[in-house]
């Protein structure tokens, strides 16, 4: 059996997935917009919603260079998991992208986490998105 290495994987997902994908804005500020495919949506048999989320990130804003952006990248593709109920979320891995909207290469993928925690703020339109449309899978 052949084994691929997680920022293999990440890279093959990450490439195929911004050139195939409709990324529809769920929300926007100052620093950056927060996008997700709802063609990504999967709900498990116990309600937890996973979906693909990208975020772009201004590189004028004031905020840019504090969080890094010229060592990250200009934008980040995760998959990411919300519990509706419970208001949490887990990140299922990701990785950072040279270029605005996900294009260019990966400069940095991460792994899943094991443990869940509050959605974060910057997450909370896509939250209010997912979740007010769980109804409908």
């Amino acid at each position: 059996m052949r084994r691929i290495s997680v920022s293999a994987l990440m890279s093959m997902l990450a490439s195929s997935a911004s050139a195939r994908v409709e990324w529809v804005q769920v929300s926007k500020d100052d620093f950056s917009t927060v996008y997700m495919d709802a063609g990504s949506r999967r709900t498990s048999s116990n309600g937890i919603v996973t979906i693909d989320a990208l975020t772009d990130y201004n590189a004028a804003s004031p905020k840019a260079a504090a969080f890094g952006l010229a060592e990250k990248g200009l934008s980040e593709i995760e998959k990411v998991s919300l519990d509706c109920v419970n208001r949490t979320y887990r990140s299922e891995g990701g990785g950072w992208r040279q270029g605005q909207m996900g294009e260019g290469k990966i400069t940095k993928p991460y792994p899943p986490k094991d443990q869940w925690s509050p959605v974060p703020a910057y997450y909370d339109g896509l939250f209010a998105k997912v979740c007010a449309s769980k109804s409908s899978d």
